[in-house]
């Protein structure tokens, strides 16, 4: 019987130090967690204040591990940069049409015939003498004769602007039309002109009627056209074929 009691008074004593041990190591659990949760708290505060001071630091565009380094926020030049971009294609294509535009040959201005139907009677001959029968002798020819009927509408033979209209003793009526380096003299015209000095003419447009030569009366009718270029006498066949 005693023996007994003593037995459950160790059983008591044992099971209170166990309890006591349990309580001891689940405060122990507890204070380790605490400083746990604690000093994670600490290193993610400060890894957060350590970030934050990088990117307030660092400018965007420094080198970092040889990439640039890029804050989030657009940056101001690119804007620009796509503009440059694309005023420099612009060019790039008005360069190219300007260099189309200049590789364009220039047309050539319209030509039309003095007279309908006109044929040379006396062709342009400034150098070897043609016997006139009005005259009687022989003599140089600065112009091209152009059969064509007394009163036969005249045509202007190139775009211009009419330059003089006047009367000469030998070439009789006389209007002369400055078409760009051209001048053109129709001589033989009748008393009555279409046009007068400084108007715009095309070629095509009526700018009087044929009449008489006095100094080639002899000869069929017909109308006399000179043409200077840059001053200098030239075939008026030369116009035609140029034209």
């Amino acid at each position: 019987m005693i023996h007994e009691k003593r037995n459950s008074s160790y059983r008591t004593k044992k099971s209170k130090k166990n309890i006591g041990f349990y309580i001891a190591l689940a405060i122990c659990v507890v204070t380790v967690a605490g400083a746990a949760w604690t000093t994670y708290g600490s290193v993610m505060e400060y890894h957060g204040e350590t970030e934050s001071s990088q990117q307030e630091e660092l400018p965007a565009g420094n080198d970092v591990s040889g990439e640039k380094y890029h804050s989030g926020e657009p940056e101001e030049n690119s804007t620009e940069s796509s503009t440059e971009s694309s005023e420099e294609e612009s060019s790039g294509v008005e360069s190219e049409g300007s260099a189309d535009e200049a590789n364009t040959e220039p047309e050539e201005p319209t030509y039309c015939p003095p007279v309908e139907e006109g044929k040379t009677i006396k062709p342009y001959s400034p150098q070897d003498p043609l016997f006139s029968r009005t005259t009687s002798d022989w003599r140089t020819h600065p112009g091209m004769d152009i059969s064509a009927e007394e009163g036969c509408a005249v045509r202007s033979m190139t775009d211009g602007v009419v330059k003089s209209v006047s009367k000469n003793e030998m070439l009789g009526n006389m209007i002369c039309i400055q078409s760009d380096s051209y001048e053109i003299r129709y001589c033989g015209m009748s008393e009555k002109p279409i046009v007068s000095e400084g108007n715009h003419v095309q070629a095509g447009d009526t700018i009087g009627y044929v009449g008489l030569v006095p100094g080639e009366l002899l000869d069929d009718s017909h109308i006399h056209i000179e043409v200077r270029h840059d001053g200098e006498l030239i075939d008026p066949d030369t116009l035609a074929l140029n034209k």
